[in-house]
């Protein structure tokens, strides 16, 4: 008796099932995965909105995030992702989001579509972090060969002209984080000049060696953003933030921020205490234990016995978002280079959250830019834009996961 095999209708039949239930479990599983992070996004921001109900409870406003940029979104940006203070592009509108997502689900790419989409995204997104979520600082000494070799490493990747540089300079996220975020002490176009300690009355946007975001509220911020190097403290960016705090068993002012940071700075309990029961900082603790595991920095941090860091992180390279890099204008150009510290707290997609609130910060919105990566900023009417922006917006924003709270 003869076996009888497969027909070729049959094996293609078997072929079609498989596929079939490969791409349900494909599509599934990818369902799955941008539920989850839609989780994790709400679950974030709800534990962000309790530190916001803790600061609002302690001091009667929400945290009074100082404008870092401005909120104009049709300010123009330097590729070193400092916006112009008198150049203004408000043609940001011209690409059709009906034939960008028509390209973009077909998978070829059509760059022309895309790069102005970028163009036009790279410029509103500077707009909306004006008042950011991260707080940034020195780190503390002995990172000098980490910050040498990044240094060098992102010069090397400014001078290059090959495919790899040039692919990561269209996408506007990616640029920032490599070209964006290097600092060669000029000014100008030619480097922002932040670092600029030679100025007798420094501008706020010329000086961010420490930046003052949402988190800089939310932690106790005398233990957190003074570790690095004492002269960081005479910016006074620093003095204009910060007012001296007084020794909280004496009631005696501290005479300078030396005397802060030493206590900072002490392996000691007692002088660690001191420093965590200033009234400002011990604060803090009532609502320290919402930001366990979620926050983003580059090494581990407990504060009040609560470790915040989300063990989810990438090591320390020049490619971090988390890393920014600063060259003080030194007559050799050489010396004293730094990498900044920082903490953030990011959604489900990796992204930062964005917050806004406006004097006299009785209100604020936290929002989450979703899937797509793209959102829109509250404080700009939409009614008031053209039939084609609106289009652009609510393709942007169509995804996005704002709080519920106020």
């Amino acid at each position: 008796m003869t076996r009888r095999g497969f027909t070729l209708i049959e094996l293609l039949v078997v072929v079609v099932v498989l596929v079939t239930l490969m791409t349900i479990v494909f599509r599934l599983s990818s369902t799955g995965s941008d539920a989850d992070r839609r989780n994790r996004t709400i679950v974030r921001m709800q534990r962000l909105e309790n530190c916001l109900s803790g600061y609002y409870a302690a001091f009667g406003s929400y945290p009074p995030v100082r404008l870092h940029s401005s909120r104009d979104i049709y300010r123009k940006v330097t590729m070193h992702g400092v916006q112009k203070t008198n150049e203004r592009n408000e043609s940001i509108w011209n690409w059709d989001p009906e034939t960008f997502e028509k390209w973009v689900a077909e998978g070829q790419g059509k760059k022309y579509y895309q790069q102005k989409e970028a163009d036009a995204w790279y410029q509103v997104r500077h707009a909306c972090k004006a008042q950011p979520i991260d707080c940034r600082f020195p780190y503390p000494q002995g990172y000098r060969e980490i910050i040498r070799t990044v240094s060098e490493e992102m010069k090397d990747k400014a001078a290059s002209g090959d495919e790899e540089y040039e692919a990561y300079w269209s996408d506007p996220d990616r640029r920032e984080r490599l070209i964006g975020t290097f600092d060669d002490g000029g000014s100008g176009d030619a480097g922002t000049g932040r670092f600029s300690k030679w100025k007798d009355e420094p501008e706020w946007e010329t000086i961010q060696v420490f930046r003052f975001g949402l988190m800089s509220y939310l932690v106790p911020r005398y233990l957190v953003m003074i570790n690095g190097a004492e002269d960081f403290l005479e910016f006074a960016q620093w003095e204009q933030n910060n007012n001296l705090p007084c020794d909280p068993f004496t009631g005696i002012m501290y005479k300078d921020w030396k005397m802060v940071k030493d206590d900072a700075d002490s392996t000691l309990p007692s002088d660690l205490a001191r420093l965590a029961n200033i009234p400002s900082q011990a604060v803090c603790a009532r609502w320290m234990p919402n930001l366990e595991g979620i926050c983003s920095c580059n090494h581990d941090l407990s504060l009040f016995g609560i470790n915040i860091k989300n063990g989810d992180q990438s090591e320390l390279r020049s490619d971090n978002p988390d890393i920014e890099i600063f060259t003080p204008g030194c007559q050799d150009g050489t010396k004293d280079q730094y990498i900044l510290d920082g903490i953030t707290v990011r959604d489900g997609w990796w992204r930062e959250f964005y917050y806004y609130s406006q004097e006299p910060y009785q209100t604020y919105t936290l929002w989450s830019a979703g899937k797509n990566g793209r959102t829109f900023p509250p404080w700009v009417s939409r009614e008031q834009q053209s039939s084609q922006a609106s289009r652009c917006i609510a393709v942007w924003t169509r995804d996005d996961i704002v709080h519920m709270s106020n």
